[in-house]
């Protein structure tokens, strides 16, 4: 069948399929003249991949003289009976990353669906407070973790990006996705934090050209100029620690009257002769033309003008929550509520990592979390079934 690889997937003419769901999801919105390419009255591929690939012979025979309609009611049916997760996992950083070693390790039915890999590992720069390792970095830890994941034959979908969960009758859970919609149990939510922007005049205007939000990513970009640091916090000190052998002066804009980091990391780059601190100093424009030329900031209630040729934002992060807003409680900084467990409100999900309320983004807590979440989805699940029979 010229439509399935060797790797077993089905490819359309835009996009590949590599299972049921998918499928089922796609069908909803192919355009007719595609659907009738694979479905006529001689033929029906999609019947035929579904009998070859994954053996369901009962399901391909189901659907091979149905219209469209029938088709995907059939298969989400199916779906909903027959291919239903223990868990689902959405987010692979170290937090998913860790819940997903401990479900292999269970051998229970689970899947990631992440947008990448690795979360904020990926911002981050050299790491000396993770035990077992004396000094490491996120190139390091990722190549581990990675090999880790094959050790224990786990696989994710990654690039799916999670739009909508909905709680069945059943107390199941239905995760839509920009790809498909899948079915599960219980569900852990480890979608982290995006960077949170300055909102100012100029900062759109010079994204990707002078201005970023991360230092790890951009910084040996800046080789020998002056950069500026906005933030007073870890994140903006770590990334001068990463900036000091790369640019030529660093400024550091901080809001506040004193650096907000920890002391170890204070002490290290106050005592940097290329760096200067400005406490005090709101940023209020970012300036350039094709790229970068300056700032403004206040302080004292004057405005004065700083010269960079790059900007680094480092002023905390946004839990990526919005879509599970009104499905869990949320806090006042959008994370999600949970206890001391990863419960949270809603029975079957669980939350953890840079997502949830601790406040404290370390990424030996978010790991523990994992942990602690996947233990308790297992006994969620336990419970569940005890009480099924």
């Amino acid at each position: 069948m010229s439509d399935i690889s060797i790797d077993k997937q089905f490819h359309l003419k835009n996009r590949s399929i590599k299972n049921i769901s998918e499928l089922t999801f796609i069908l909803e919105t192919m355009e007719d003249y595609l659907y009738k390419e694979h479905v006529t009255k001689r033929k029906n591929d999609f019947s035929r991949w579904i009998r070859e690939v994954f053996h369901k012979r009962d399901l391909a025979k189901k659907i091979t003289k149905k219209s469209r309609k029938q088709t995907i009611r059939i298969l989400k049916h199916y779906l909903k009976k027959y291919d239903v997760y223990e868990t689902i996992i959405i987010g692979a950083g170290i937090a998913g990353m860790t819940a997903a070693i401990y479900a292999s390790r269970k051998r229970m039915k689970f899947l990631i669906i992440s947008t990448d890999f690795g979360g904020q590992i990926n911002l981050t720069g050299p790491i000396e407070n993770y035990p077992g390792f004396k000094q490491t970095n996120n190139m390091e830890l990722l190549t581990n973790l990675e090999s880790q994941l094959w050790y224990n034959n786990i696989k994710m979908n990654q690039g799916e990006d999670v739009k909508k969960i909905v709680k069945q009758k059943d107390g199941t859970f239905s995760i839509i996705t920009s790809k498909a919609e899948y079915f599960s149990e219980s569900i852990i939510l480890a979608t982290g934090a995006r960077p949170r922007k300055l909102n100012v005049p100029g900062e759109e205007e010079m994204a990707g050209k002078g201005i970023t939000y991360c230092a790890i990513c951009d910084g040996p970009l800046y080789k020998n100029k002056i950069v500026a640091i906005i933030g007073g916090g870890n994140a903006a000190l770590e990334a001068a620690d990463f900036l000091i052998n790369i640019a030529k002066k660093i400024y550091i804009l901080n809001n506040k009257d004193e650096l907000i980091a920890n002391k170890i990391l204070v002490e290290k780059i106050t005592g940097q002769k290329k760096v200067e601190i400005i406490h005090n100093a709101r940023t209020s424009r970012i300036l350039g033309d094709k790229f970068v030329n300056g700032l403004k900031y206040e302080q004292k209630n004057r405005e004065k003008h700083l010269k960079v040729s790059g900007i680094f934002v480092e002023i905390g992060r946004i839990p990526n929550t919005e879509f599970v807003k009104g499905l869990v409680d949320i806090d006042e900084d959008n994370h999600i509520k949970i206890d001391k467990q990863t419960s949270t409100s809603e029975q079957g999900i669980f939350a953890v990592g840079d997502c949830a309320d601790g406040h404290e983004y370390q990424l030996i807590i978010a790991a523990g979390q994992g942990c602690m979440a996947l233990l308790r989805a297992a006994r969620y699940l336990a419970r569940r079934h005890h009480h099924a029979t």
